[in-house]
């Protein structure tokens, strides 16, 4: 008979009573059961039987939306000495905050040191004017206040920059291209898609689903990016607008960078998919020539919807006759003819990119806005943090670690990237532990064998598995919860932390150890290793990514004659100007964002006894000051509340100061002065073919409204001074003002 084995999770378990039908149960998620036939199992997902939909809380988010905005640096992270850039003042050295008081209000700052000792101190307001610098150079030059090279050097990049900008647009011009054709607006059959969908979703997923049915319903194609750790939900993503495309009688092409990815989005999309009438074929050489021919041969006879497969699928003697959408994973996992072969298809259709860490490339096309992106950085509510250790190699180390995996009754991943010296670790291994299963794998094995050995892990018979880098993409096993990297130091940033991705997927406390050599390493080297040991927080793919870019520096991403000007004035400021420059050129009526001067004699910062935290204090202060509308504001403010209590009065005035900035911004309003019972605007840009009786008579309506007296004076600079009886009805009359003073009528 068949040895069975039921995969689900513990509170199912009671529904499957052990009468006269024997079986192991494993406390583990199968999407799909599978039979081995030389072994005589059967694996089973405990699904097959309940029938029901089993909508488990998997996510939890801890970001605001805010946070999911593409930035190259985050200043909240910065430590004193490091370097940053003011776009007004130049490069100088962060000093951190500092507590100002004066005889009418106490306020905190950022403090910048430049040449000669010089120093200036940033507003909280004035955060968006200060980015981490980043450049070719770890030793930039530092700026001299008043003098004149610093609005040269922005002149140069600027006149830099439009040519960058120009060259950009003409290359990307072709997006604006329509589609050949038309999907229908349905993105559903019925709600079956997302009603087979076994969790919550997420307001990241959410949102990413919301954005590629946006980009499939409007004329132009598709060219988004969606990033996301391992297991955060890209996949599902995928399969959804693999969905809409088959709806539409659209073919879709699923291309992975490996075999073993492409297995596995293989069965997610025939587990989800098939029972919705949606055809599913896979080409890779985990299929017989044979095989690969009846799908081939039944493709062209537009007999598939969606074919999953490996760079297979470029060939010459595959033909979609009806292909509508790429979906690409890991693009930069592809070889360069291969990547040129995905170019030229992506041409005629929707594009989908997934991927973990994008590579630099990518990040300069998100960041410019060049690129559509969407971030998906919620992590499973159960996953823990992976607890990362960097070590000089040492045997009984590597036998201590694998050691207590086993007797947890888990599995292990030694990652050696040699295939030469892989069988002498695995004989090594197997010595000392005899009553254990220890088996190697790599990419040059036959592919029979490589599947057997893929599938003998995952369920449970390999305890030890002795590989190449061919885990980096695809193998999904939640009981594997070590993992032990041999010369950690030859491996790239992104791909370090892609490899440390295949533990920590189940509840569990996953581990990884790296190991080093005891001669010195390059800078570079420890830097990266450094950063993995540090981002241990889940969903950090987005800024390893961006770290990796700090630690190579960003010089060469736009090419040789923009790497000085990228080292004069840092990344993000060029990024920043650049998209500037594309904005401009895209849009007659463009209009740099221009924000009133808000004076308040008060106090207006968070008391450190309040948020205690210097780096949380300044993530705060960098949200409120990169907050673009007034309902962003509010979340944050509900955030801080939420984690530290109710506010203080400082804290209240600093949100309602943050508010007044918001609301007037690209209004006739240049300067609020706020006083104890007073508002005073300041206009400019107020039409001089427009009588200001006309604004006076609308504002007079206000006088008994907000029980307020108002005071006009025409001058070079016209005011109203607003003199309010009680304060409370202050944030109502700056909310009607806001809306007056923005009227097309008067601007």
């Amino acid at each position: 008979g068949f040895s069975i084995y039921v995969y689900g999770e513990k509170e199912n378990r009671p529904i499957f009573p052990d009468n006269n039908l024997k079986f192991l149960w494993k406390e583990e998620n199968l999407n799909k059961g599978f039979i081995l036939s030389e072994r005589r199992e059967l694996h089973v997902s405990s699904r097959s039987f309940l029938n029901t939909k089993q909508n488990k809380t998997k996510w939890v988010s801890n970001y605001t939306e805010r946070d999911r905005d593409l930035s190259i640096s985050d200043i909240s992270n910065m430590k004193k000495g490091d370097f940053i850039v003011h776009r007004s003042f130049g490069v100088g050295v962060f000093l951190g905050l500092v507590v100002k008081e004066s005889s009418n209000n106490t306020r905190e700052l950022l403090e910048i040191e430049y040449d000669n000792n010089s120093t200036v101190f940033v507003s909280i307001e004035k955060l968006n004017l200060v980015h981490k610098f980043i450049g070719s150079s770890n030793n930039p030059k530092i700026s001299s206040l008043g003098s004149k090279k610093w609005n040269n050097e922005l002149k140069k990049t600027r006149k830099a920059v439009s040519l960058v900008a120009s060259e950009l647009l003409s290359i990307y011009s072709k997006k604006e291209n329509k589609r050949h054709f038309k999907y229908i607006k349905n993105n559903d059959l019925n709600g079956e898609i997302k009603n087979s969908f076994p969790f919550l979703e997420t307001q990241d997923q959410k949102k990413a689903f919301e954005d590629v049915f946006a980009d499939m319903n409007t004329e132009k194609p598709m060219d988004r990016l969606v990033c996301g750790d391992v297991g955060f939900g890209k996949t599902e993503v995928a399969i959804r607008a693999i969905f809409k495309a088959a709806l539409s009688s659209k073919q879709s092409l699923f291309l992975c960078p490996t075999t073993v990815l492409a297995d596995q989005h293989y069965i997610s999309c025939k587990d989800r998919l098939e029972v919705l009438g949606v055809r599913v074929a896979l080409l890779s050489r985990f299929k017989s020539p044979r095989e690969q021919k009846v799908v081939l041969e039944d493709l062209k006879n537009n007999k598939f919807d969606v074919v999953v497969g490996t760079h297979r699928v470029l060939s010459n003697d595959v033909f979609f006759p009806n292909l509508g959408l790429l979906v690409v994973d890991e693009e930069h996992r592809f070889g360069v003819s291969h990547k040129e072969k995905i170019r030229a298809m992506k041409k005629n259709v929707d594009v989908l990119t997934l991927t973990a860490t994008p590579i630099p490339r990518t990040l300069q096309q998100s960041l410019v806005g060049i690129r559509d992106v969407s971030l998906i950085q919620t992590p499973p509510k159960s996953r823990k943090p992976i607890e990362t250790s960097i070590r000089f190699f040492d045997w009984e180390l590597v036998f201590n670690y694998i050691e207590i995996e086993l007797r947890r009754g888990g599995q292990v991943f030694f990652l050696q990237n040699d295939i030469k010296s892989l069988y002498l670790y695995q004989q090594k291994i197997k010595k000392k532990f005899p009553n254990f299963s220890i088996q190697s794998l790599h990419g040059k094995m036959p592919p029979y064998e490589m599947e057997e050995k893929i599938l003998s892990f995952f369920d449970g018979t390999i305890d030890v598995l002795v590989c190449t880098t061919i885990i980096e993409s695809g193998l999904d096993i939640p009981n594997a919860n070590c993992i032990i990297i041999n010369d950690a130091q030859n491996f790239g940033l992104s791909q370090l932390y892609q490899i440390r991705g295949r533990v920590g997927r189940a509840e569990r406390q996953a581990r990884c150890l790296l190991f080093i050599p005891k001669s010195k390493l390059k800078n570079e080297a420890r830097e990266r290793l450094k950063t993995l040991e540090e981002f241990t927080t889940l969903g950090s793919g987005y800024n390893i990514s961006m770290k990796d870019l700090e630690i190579r520096g960003a010089g060469s991403l736009f090419g040789y004659k923009q790497s000085g000007h990228i080292s004069s004035v840092g990344f993000e400021l060029y990024c920043e100007m650049l998209k500037e420059e594309l904005s401009k050129s895209k849009s007659v009526d463009y209009k740099l964002l221009k924000e009133p001067v808000v004076v308040h004699y008060g106090d207006a910062y968070f008391d450190r006894n309040y948020i205690k935290n210097n780096t949380q204090r300044l993530s705060f202060y960098n949200k409120i000051s990169n907050a673009l509308n007034s309902e962003k504001v509010k979340d944050i403010k509900e955030e801080v509340v939420d984690r530290f209590g109710p506010l203080k009065q400082a804290a209240i005035n600093l949100f309602f100061l943050s508010e007044i900035r918001v609301l007037f911004s690209n209004s006739l309003v240049s300067k609020v002065v706020v006083n104890k019972n007073s508002f005073l605007f300041t206009l400019e840009n107020f039409r001089s073919d427009q009588d200001p009786l006309v604004l006076i008579n609308k504002l007079s309506s206000f006088e008994k409204e907000m029980s307020c007296k108002i005071k006009y004076e025409n001058s070079n600079s016209p005011f109203f001074m607003f003199s309010v009886y009680s304060f409370a009805n202050g944030p109502r009359l700056i909310s009607r003002l806001a809306h007056l003073f923005s009227n097309e009528d008067f601007v």
